[in-house]
């Protein structure tokens, strides 16, 4: 029998004047073994344990320093898995896949680490290789400026920043990494990504380069920020895109760390 360690007399009064009677004794009672058992589990079956902010291990290695397993380019696989990297930008689309795009890391050669431009989706448990190459240190590709080409390709690079338009296109900025020439440095190139095709939007397809800053709060089309890493970026409710500071050159050609807002 339960034993809660107190009773109420049937004429207990508290100080408030109210006397409890035996009904109100045992509706107390009543009240404290409802409770009881709801606690304790009885009176129904228990509900299964919730998985609800649990982490789930949904692909690649337990270990880490692992090359990538590429594939055939645009065709998913169950082995397909990016190497592991650091640095690198993602985005959702909008059916909910994930993207991936460089950093510094493994590419499809072992113990070969350095920066990456290869383009990965991950959708319905599996990963593709969209674009890129398999190896590390890639120069760009730049084509046209404003002209989208199969051939077109982002030169591999970390610390760039990334977002996505209201139209679901993707959108990336700068980083450190290599350009046209082959050059390693901070850049301040802007692509677009679309229909499965790379477009060099701004900026220049060579490295260190002072920003264009104009005159503040006016647009024109010669303004460009300089070249930056490890800047921060978001998109307001119109769908603008905004970046601030980094780490790159302002417009005297100074390298260092900055605290400028575009739009």
């Amino acid at each position: 029998m339960l034993d809660l360690g107190w009773t109420f007399p049937i004429d207990f009064v508290p100080e408030s004047g109210r006397r409890f009677g035996i009904k109100s004794r045992m509706s107390v009672l009543v009240m404290m073994a409802a409770v009881c058992l709801s606690a304790c589990g009885g009176g129904g079956s228990t509900p299964p344990p919730s998985n609800a902010n649990e982490w789930t291990w949904m692909s690649g290695a337990n270990v880490g320093g692992q090359s990538g397993t590429y594939g055939t380019l645009g065709t998913a696989g169950s082995s397909n898995v990016p190497g592991a990297r650091a640095f690198a930008v993602s985005w959702t689309d909008g059916s909910g896949n994930l993207w991936l795009f460089g950093g510094y890391g493994f590419g499809s050669a072992a113990r070969d680490t350095n920066v990456l431009n290869d383009l990965w989706k991950y959708s319905v448990g599996e990963w593709t290789w969209m674009g890129g190459s398999n190896v590390v240190s890639q120069p760009g590709i730049y084509g046209t400026r404003g002209t989208p080409a199969p051939n077109n390709v982002p030169g591999a690079r970390q610390n760039a920043v990334s977002w996505i338009d209201t139209s679901g296109n993707l959108w990336l900025f700068g980083g450190f990494g290599v350009d046209s020439t082959g050059t390693v440095s901070v850049q301040n190139d802007l692509w677009k990504y679309s229909a499965g095709e790379w477009t060099w939007m701004s900026g220049s397809n060579v490295v260190d380069q002072v920003g264009t800053y104009g005159t503040q709060g006016t647009a024109a089309s010669n303004n460009v920020p300089g070249a930056r890493e490890q800047a921060f970026a978001w998109n307001d409710a119109s769908g603008n895109f905004w970046l601030f500071g980094g780490v790159g050159y302002d417009s005297a050609g100074n390298l260092n760390a900055l605290n400028d807002l575009w739009k």
